[in-house]
């Protein structure tokens, strides 16, 4: 006797993972909308519903992951701050010397903030804030920048009449400003010659030798 076709029973260790997979993306949706309606509105302007809406959920669905914006703006800082800080130290293995570290480094910012311009720009912010979370930010970058310096100063090349925290925040303000700028159209200057910049401001500025 035959008959339709029966389907193959799901293995039940199979129902769960699929859950998970499908809560990760929810939950990056909601990551990637909030970035988006937060660098728009700001937190204190930005809605559970024009989140909801950006992400393509109902509010209920973001109401089970998050129980109200601050909670999701924080997730949306943490993970923005985890993927430019690993960018920023992978860069630091990159074969062939200080120029090659230091363009690695700026190629990598450059394509957060291309891929992720939303995020990248609540990240730093466009001006002043008082949020900690964006406070919070800026000084985890620099405080890894400082790192790289203070080994630069035992190497040799790091410049030895600079105070190395606020060459950090020159440093970290200057690329965020340029990069700002640029995104608002990418016409104003060849993305290669971007990174040139970039790169020629991180060697020199705070790099090299003090002219005598």
């Amino acid at each position: 006797m035959t008959g339709p076709e029966m389907a193959e029973p799901e293995m039940p260790h199979m129902a769960p993972r699929r859950r998970k997979n499908q809560t990760e993306e929810t939950r990056l949706k909601l990551v990637a909308a909030g970035a988006a309606v937060f660098a728009r509105q700001g937190l204190a302007g930005a809605r559970i519903a024009d989140i909801a809406k950006e992400a393509g959920v109902a509010m209920g669905t973001l109401y089970t992951h998050y129980p109200d914006k601050d909670a999701l703006f924080a997730e949306v800082m943490r993970a923005g701050q985890a993927m430019v800080l690993s960018g920023l130290a992978a860069s630091r293995q990159v074969d062939g010397g200080r120029e090659a570290v230091d363009r690695a480094a700026m190629d990598g910012v450059v394509t957060f903030a291309e891929t992720y311009g939303a995020l990248f720009r609540l990240l730093l912010s466009r001006g002043a804030t008082d949020n900690p979370l964006q406070r919070e930010v800026v000084d985890a970058i620099v405080a890894l920048r400082v790192e790289e310096l203070e080994q630069g100063l035992k190497d040799g090349w790091a410049r030895a009449d600079l105070d190395l925290e606020s060459a950090a925040r020159c440093e970290v303000g200057a690329v965020f400003h340029l990069l700002d700028w640029w995104l608002d159209d990418p016409a104003k200057m060849d993305r290669d010659m971007l990174i040139d910049h970039l790169s020629a401001f991180r060697r020199f500025g705070v790099e090299g030798r003090a002219a005598p």
